[in-house]
């Protein structure tokens, strides 16, 4: 039997557009397409969108809501740490540190928020066909433009600070350990690797906290608002995320360093 040319030439973006608002008619269509996969039918469903803003009379006010957010964050994000109370003459030192990785947190993801907020309005400035849309549009684009050079601040190298500052000396002091290179004496071997564990225990605390504090901080003040704009402009995925958990990695795994390999380290010189 031959195929219509409609048939033949169906385009299932023209098809969704038409179904859009209907979500069991999307759904079922895509089921009919043999797309299962989430991503692929959030793409489907996101290409289907008839309108540039899903809640244009919403969108300004989020919008508002989102930059005060980020404002502040970049005051209060980073200041004034609790940690470290009962910590003596050292208090200070430790709290500098644990605000040094929180500023990476913080700043890293100011920048890239302010981004993804003006590349959204970008694109959908683009896209609208409305003229009072477009306006809005351009309005909160020319504020995102002003966010992203405003937050062009001095990221810390944190993580250029772990990884040379105790990753590899500590790598270092196990590979001594381990071949018995200008340790002679047992209990040579066995100071120096208590010393390396607690240097890296404690360089993981200071990350853990920090990333804690700046994910705590980031959450209490722009989770809410930038989730009010991505529902506002609708159709754009999810807001952007902070870097903390990526920090409470390199934490664990040097806690695990700590406490695994450095002991076994230290045993291996001991039999060398």
């Amino acid at each position: 039997m031959a195929t219509g040319p409609a048939e033949e030439f169906d385009n299932p973006i023209e098809r969704l557009e038409l179904l859009a608002g209907d979500d069991e008619a999307i759904a079922s269509f895509l089921d009919q397409l043999d797309v299962t996969g989430p991503s692929d039918r959030e793409m489907l469903a996101e290409l289907a969108r008839t309108g540039t803003l899903a809640d244009p009379e919403r969108f300004p006010a989020a919008h508002r809501r989102a930059v005060a957010a980020l404002e502040t964050l970049s005051r209060h994000g980073y200041q004034r740490s609790t940690a470290a109370s009962a910590a003596g003459p050292v208090k200070n030192v430790v709290r500098w540190l644990v605000q040094l990785v929180a500023r990476y947190v913080v700043v890293s993801y100011l920048r890239q928020a302010s981004m993804d907020l003006r590349n959204l309005y970008w694109l959908r400035e683009i896209e609208t066909e409305d003229p009072s849309h477009r306006t809005e549009l351009q309005r909160a684009r020319g504020d995102a433009e002003g966010l992203v050079t405003i937050f062009k601040r001095r990221e810390i190298g944190l993580p250029s600070f772990v990884i040379g500052g105790l990753l590899i000396p500590l790598f270092a002091t196990g590979w001594r350990l381990a071949n018995g290179v200008a340790f002679r004496n047992w209990w040579v071997a066995l100071i120096t690797g208590l010393v390396a564990a607690l240097v890296v225990v404690g360089g993981s605390w200071v990350i853990l906290r920090g990333a804690a504090m700046a994910s705590r901080r980031i959450r209490i003040s722009t989770r809410a608002p930038l989730e009010d704009v991505w529902r506002a402009v609708g159709y754009c995925g999810r807001p952007p995320r902070d870097k903390s958990r990526r920090f409470a990695i390199i934490a664990i795994s040097l806690t695990v360093g700590a406490w695994v390999v450095l002991p076994a380290a230290v045993a291996l010189a001991f039999t060398s």
